[in-house]
């Protein structure tokens, strides 16, 4: 929760714009904070790849092979097959070449891929080819909404899977459920399917997390979602963010520039704030 709310001023583009679509990470991002939003949505900023961002897309992709394969087919020797095939071709990618030599993040990916035998059977996990990375582009209350499940499945159990790397979750648990729950809503809105479970795969962490796509919890979701554009479309129409301060700060790549963590910051999107996030290594779109 956060521990304090800051109203921040901002030097805004000349045409200031929203984007047209809202994904889960967009909404989630605006909920952890609003200035942190501006920075990275309206004003054109982003932080460089990371190695995690590396091994998560690398894992994803070998998973999604993996189960594009017969049932028979779905063995370890394979997907480590995957992995040197789809490994080294994603690394030649120019976003993640600085982790070509990464021995530590190329450990955990090969940890992931072989973790998934060890929480799910894939031979006997039944998914149809179209059923995976399914995209999501729908209004959902007036909002248009976007995404990609990473696996829905129908063996009786109508269900929707999204995989992590990473570390468990704990206590907060319950917030990386929210992603799911909010896809659930999708596919009932886009495909008229009624999802009656969300499950959460977290490779690394050998933890496997499922719950009932509660109702409640599932149109909660989108209002969530449409009060998320309601608030920003007033943010930009006052060029003013709410910076939220809480735990995640310390990880923020914006806290140097930020008013609410740096009295001395300069005003977020100014010439003198490009400057100093430029020479903190973030690149502008």
């Amino acid at each position: 929760m956060a521990e304090k709310q800051l109203r921040v001023e901002v030097e805004q583009p000349a045409k200031p714009a929203l984007p047209k679509r809202v994904s889960y990470s967009q909404m989630s991002l605006y909920q952890q904070c609003g200035l942190k939003y501006f920075f990275s949505y309206i004003d054109s900023w982003r932080e460089p790849p990371t190695s995690a961002l590396a091994g998560g897309s690398i894992t994803h992709e070998v998973v999604e092979y993996l189960y594009r394969l017969e049932p028979a087919e779905r063995t370890v020797e394979n997907a480590l097959a995957l992995l040197r095939e789809h490994g080294p071709r994603m690394l030649k990618q120019t976003e993640y070449l600085p982790f070509v030599d990464d021995i530590k993040m190329k450990h955990s990916v090969r940890e992931a891929v072989e973790n998934l035998f060890k929480v799910e059977n894939p031979p006997e996990v039944v998914v149809q080819p179209e059923h995976l990375e399914m995209e999501l582009n729908v209004v959902i209350n007036g909002v248009n909404f976007f995404g990609k499940v990473d696996r829905f499945t129908v063996d009786g159990v109508n269900r929707v899977t999204d995989y992590k790397t990473g570390k468990s979750p704990g206590r907060f648990i319950d917030d990386k459920l929210a992603q799911p729950y909010l896809y659930a809503l999708g596919f009932k809105t886009q495909y008229d399917i009624d999802v009656d479970e969300v499950e959460l795969i977290f490779l690394n962490a050998q933890e496997v997390v499922r719950r009932p796509a509660d109702i409640g919890l599932v149109t909660s979701m989108g209002e969530q979602l449409a009060t998320m554009r309601a608030n920003s479309e007033r943010d930009v129409a006052e060029s003013a963010w709410d910076a939220r301060v809480s735990r995640l700060c310390d990880y923020c790549a914006f806290q140097k520039v930020c008013p609410a963590r740096n009295p001395d910051a300069p005003q977020p999107g100014s010439t003198l704030c490009d400057t100093q996030l430029s020479e903190a290594g973030l690149l502008h779109k």
